[in-house]
């Protein structure tokens, strides 16, 4: 009970922060810019949209990798060792004090992502149908040429209609970012302890812009690339979209067991090292 007490407070520290609310305002910004051809079709066919557009918006690479930027951004105070934490790590010793910093990792990472989801519906409103159908809307921007004649932003995949409903869709995108997002957190943790912080951001920042190498490399190679970089994997409603005859996403299992393999592996890692870490405490703002 007192890990997970320090596990909520050491995130709150984190969330009330410069940097997330930087986070915050460029998310809601770039949302309603990425909403706003959506918003004309709307005016256009005076019918509302479903309220789940947000992995339609995750599966737009610009916007992908924007976000992963923002979570790397959240996370760029590791090792964390402001000076705050010290009488943290004191109190609680050295174990349960990076426990509490992983935690923290993941509460961060969920709010981030829950965040960036309500971001991506706020720019509709009122028009939004709150349902658990995919609406007359997205069918008709999914099957017609209205993508390229509103200038959208991002596609609507049809193919993934028949596979999810607007809310499975969503819990397996909000797992998957959530998840991925704590996966570079957890990176960089692991990198600022065995590397240094400058090392930690280019190694997270690597990771993400494989993303780009992944969509362009030949659909013979894609599927075996993809298998090992996560980043993509937040690109769920194109799972059931196939390119040139080649359906290249990973399968949801793979994608849950590497995530939670490698995870505990840096985990382990991490408290190796932090039993025998010096650390250098800084004054720099939490």
């Amino acid at each position: 009970m007192k890990q997970l007490q320090y596990i909520w407070k050491a995130s709150l520290l984190k969330l009330l922060n410069g940097k997330t609310t930087a986070f915050a305002c460029i998310m809601l910004a770039m949302c309603w810019d990425f909403n706003r051809p959506m918003n004309r079709y709307i005016d256009a066919v005076d019918y509302p949209v479903s309220w789940c557009v947000f992995p339609f918006l995750m599966a737009r690479n610009v916007f992908l990798f924007m976000f992963c930027l923002g979570i790397i951004y959240i996370n760029s105070d590791v090792p964390f060792m402001q000076h705050v934490n010290m009488y943290h790590l004191i109190r609680t010793g050295r174990r349960r004090w990076a426990v509490g910093q992983m935690g923290g990792i993941f509460v961060r990472s969920f709010a981030a992502v829950l965040y960036t989801a309500a971001c991506t519906v706020l720019p509709l409103l009122p028009r939004v149908e709150f349902t658990n159908e995919w609406g007359k809307l997205l069918h008709s921007a999914a099957v017609t040429d209205a993508a390229t004649a509103y200038g959208f932003e991002y596609f609507v995949y049809y193919e993934i209609f028949s596979e999810y409903t607007p809310l499975q869709l969503m819990g397996i995108c909000i797992a998957l970012c959530t998840f991925i997002s704590g996966f570079l957190g957890m990176l960089m943790f692991l990198a600022s302890l065995y590397a240094g912080k400058a090392a930690a951001v280019a190694l997270a920042f690597a990771v993400s812009v494989l993303l780009f190498f992944v969509e362009n490399v030949h659909p013979d190679y894609q599927y075996k690339m993809a298998l090992f970089v996560p980043a993509i994997w937040e690109q769920a409603a194109k799972s059931a979209t196939p390119r040139l005859g080649y359906y290249w996403m990973p399968p949801l299992p793979y994608m849950s067991a590497f995530l939670a393999v490698s995870t505990a592996v840096m985990a382990v890692l991490i408290l190796h090292k932090i039993k025998t870490a010096e650390f250098d405490w800084e004054n720099e703002d939490i």
